[in-house]
């Protein structure tokens, strides 16, 4: 089984298509990946619920329903700093949540699951998948 993670785009992208009632790319890879139990980055997450008023929203019930929330860990900080050092010194820093979630997709062995590939193409150890 292919383990997956899901950016915070995925999660927008998704919450859009639920309010236009409009079936589109991210509801056909979940249809795609139905049997799979998705995950999220913590910072992904808090990422995520910053943009709702309320914590009780449906939506929020809806992702926690369909995605496991990881914990971070020394492992996860470690790769950060081996990617901060080696983007940074080729003169391609990435934003820090970015480069927080492609760490912790890396120490989990799982594909990110994006649209958001330019910034994230340029790790080469991370597994990108776009939809």
């Amino acid at each position: 089984m292919v383990m997956l993670m899901v950016d915070t785009c995925f999660l927008i992208d998704y919450q859009r298509e639920v309010k236009a009632k409009h079936r589109g790319k991210v509801a056909g890879f979940l249809a795609a990946h139905s049997e799979e139990r998705l995950q999220i980055s913590p910072v992904a997450w808090g990422e995520f619920l910053a943009g709702f008023q309320r914590e009780n929203h449906p939506f929020i019930r809806f992702a926690c329903d369909r995605l496991d929330i990881l914990q971070s860990d020394v492992e996860v900080a470690s790769i950060y700093r081996k990617i901060y050092r080696s983007l940074k010194a080729d003169g391609n820093l990435i934003g820090a949540n970015d480069l927080w979630i492609a760490s912790h997709a890396i120490s989990q062995g799982q594909h990110l699951v994006t649209r958001k590939t330019s910034d994230f193409r340029r790790i080469s150890e991370l597994s990108l998948i776009e939809y």
